[in-house]
């Protein structure tokens, strides 16, 4: 028993030309049961519908924790998120993609697992389930998510997995999931989930983000998961907490749903990683002294290391030197 109180909690929705579906994120981010939040919806110069939705959205809520800033010119995920950070003073900061949905213990689940008394940690992820356009549910987990290490085709599937049909009204229930997995290490078959998904240290996002916004356009998950594991650690939280939607437009899941571990975009993910652990590296050996400081040498050393292993690892598939050329390695 303590006498502390819970700390505040920063939203960033950045949006980008999703006029159909950027309400129904903020609307999810305000049904939030921790209420401590500030929420900051940035539009990135949208060219639709999209400034028009979020005004009569954010006016029709009337809620003073959330404000509204419209990009004039299109800086990307990275200068979305960090012109939304900026706005912020509050020691986590969560980044709601605005096609996706939070449920409403989203805030709050992280926040425990944050707040636990084994191992403060740089970030929390969830699993998600896949809706489509319509809100429709099309998978109860991410394919990718927490794969066990001998994951047997032939087995047994655990009764608390399978949801319960309220075939009146139309919903799916699910069981609620309290394990959590520490994660102390990166390797390169390691994953976590998509933005939507997490929740940081303010802190860590502040020492870690790229100089540029140009350098990270988009998959500022991949990038800010990864460095999280490298220097401090992180959480996986295997409830689904929020819905990742599958509209046909994605930036990145732009491929067909088959279930599995199915490809779910068209683009190749070789090349995308190996760019954005170049990223990695660099920044990792711009900022030596300050993650000295703040991790240790050890620590430190050993992130260098495990990168660039990953980085030769990815260098002998047969598209790494046509990669090599477009970034000038």
């Amino acid at each position: 028993m303590g006498i502390a109180t819970l700390p505040r909690v920063g939203v960033v929705i950045a949006n980008h030309n999703n006029e159909a579906y950027v309400a129904e994120a903020i609307v999810s981010a305000s049904r939030q049961t921790v209420r401590n939040i500030e929420v900051v919806v940035v539009d990135d110069a949208s060219t639709d519908c999209s400034d028009r939705v979020i005004r009569e959205t954010l006016a029709k809520m009337a809620d003073p924790r959330f404000r509204y800033i419209r990009l004039e010119t299109n800086r990307g995920q990275t200068g979305a998120v960090r012109r939304g950070v900026a706005e912020l003073s509050t020691p986590f900061v969560c980044f709601l993609d605005s096609d996706d949905v939070w449920y409403d213990t989203f805030v709050e689940r992280h926040l425990a697992a944050h707040l636990n008394a084994d191992c403060p940690v740089a970030f929390t992820y969830c699993d998600s389930h896949f809706i489509n356009g319509k809100g429709e549910l099309l998978a109860a987990t991410a394919w990718w998510f927490e794969q066990p290490p001998k994951h047997e085709q032939h087995r047994p599937i655990e009764a608390e997995t399978v949801p319960e049909i309220e075939s009146a009204g139309g919903s799916v229930r699910f069981a609620a999931n309290p394990a959590l997995t520490f994660h102390g290490r990166w390797t390169p078959t390691w994953s976590s989930n998509s933005t939507a998904a997490m929740m940081f240290r303010r802190d860590v996002v502040e020492l870690v983000l790229p100089d540029r916004d140009d350098q990270l356009p988009l998959y500022l998950d991949f990038y800010l998961s990864t460095f999280c594991i490298l220097i401090v650690g992180g959480i996986a939280v295997h409830e689904a907490l929020y819905a990742y939607r599958m509209h046909g437009k994605n930036k990145h899941s732009d491929g067909l749903m088959l279930g599995g571990a199915s490809q779910t975009s068209r683009k190749s993910w070789g090349p995308i990683s190996q760019r954005v652990l170049h990223l990695v590296l660099r920044v990792l050996l711009e900022r030596r002294e300050t993650l000295t400081t703040a991790i240790g040498g050890a620590r430190y050393e050993h992130a260098v290391k495990t990168v660039r292993y990953a980085i030769r690892k990815s260098q002998q598939q047969p598209w790494a030197s046509r990669l090599m050329a477009m970034i000038g390695l």
